[in-house]
């Protein structure tokens, strides 16, 4: 399974930039995991076709309680009949079956990665307490340029020892997952992408495949990512398998 996400978040970074106060990447990694899934997963592609599920971002789950959470995806069972089509309908689901986080770590390595660490950790258990059902998963982009311009700031952020910080934050994110050998409870599926992108105008945004970028054989790298989501969704949801 190989999917195109990665490649297409560079290119909406090289051409639109990063605004931390921007929904419009978070969105945008939404949108390219919803193409890959029906791309590459037949079992989800089955239900797109027949109009059994919808998507939505930016979805709240636990409305007006202590375990309120908002959700950049999910995706779940529709609430009436829908006509069938090549796309994914956009609706709020009567059940959700897949709960994504689409997270970026873009300067402030140190503060940033304990955040996020923080929040996903979080999002996994709130959802394993609301419900069994859902596919908890994240979509975690990590930046490893030297210097990043940030639009809230006038002065460039030099990032020393990148290199370093960025190989030390790949297994905090692997901590999230949920590990059943050990009864760790967590996430069912992170995919991590690095990125070299210093936000500055006309700049480059390279993919990083070497390492510290997680190799093929990593749970965290995005074609693994991707198939452990069309697993999980073919055996839990449909009869439909990968």
């Amino acid at each position: 399974m190989s999917g195109a996400a990665p490649t297409e978040l560079v290119r909406f970074l090289a051409a639109r930039g990063y605004h931390p106060r921007s929904s419009s990447h978070g969105e945008a990694m939404c949108d390219f995991l919803l193409r890959d899934l029906h791309s590459n997963c037949p079992a989800f592609k089955a239900m797109v076709d027949s109009g059994s599920i919808v998507y939505q971002t930016n979805y709240t789950v636990n409305k007006n309680t202590p375990s309120e959470w908002t959700i950049d995806l999910v995706v779940g069972k529709s609430s009436g009949p829908l006509l069938g089509g090549p796309t994914i309908a956009r609706a709020d689901p009567s059940e959700v079956w897949i709960a994504i986080d689409a997270k970026a770590i873009m300067t402030e390595h140190g503060k940033a990665r304990r955040n996020r660490q923080r929040d996903l950790n979080s999002m996994a258990d709130i959802l394993h307490r609301m419900s069994p059902i859902p596919i908890t998963a994240a979509y975690v982009i990590i930046n490893i340029a030297s210097q990043f311009r940030s639009p809230l700031r006038e002065e460039i952020t030099q990032h020393r020892n990148i290199e370093r910080i960025v190989a030390e934050t790949i297994p905090l994110m692997k901590e999230i997952l949920k590990d059943e050998k050990i009864g760790r409870p967590g996430l069912d599926a992170i995919g991590v992408t690095i990125i070299d992108y210093s936000n500055l105008p006309n700049s480059e945004c390279r993919l990083i495949q070497d390492p510290p970028a997680p190799d093929p054989s990593s749970p965290l790298h995005y074609d693994n990512f991707l198939s452990r989501v069309c697993d999980d969704f073919a055996a839990r949801f449909t009869r439909h398998k990968t």
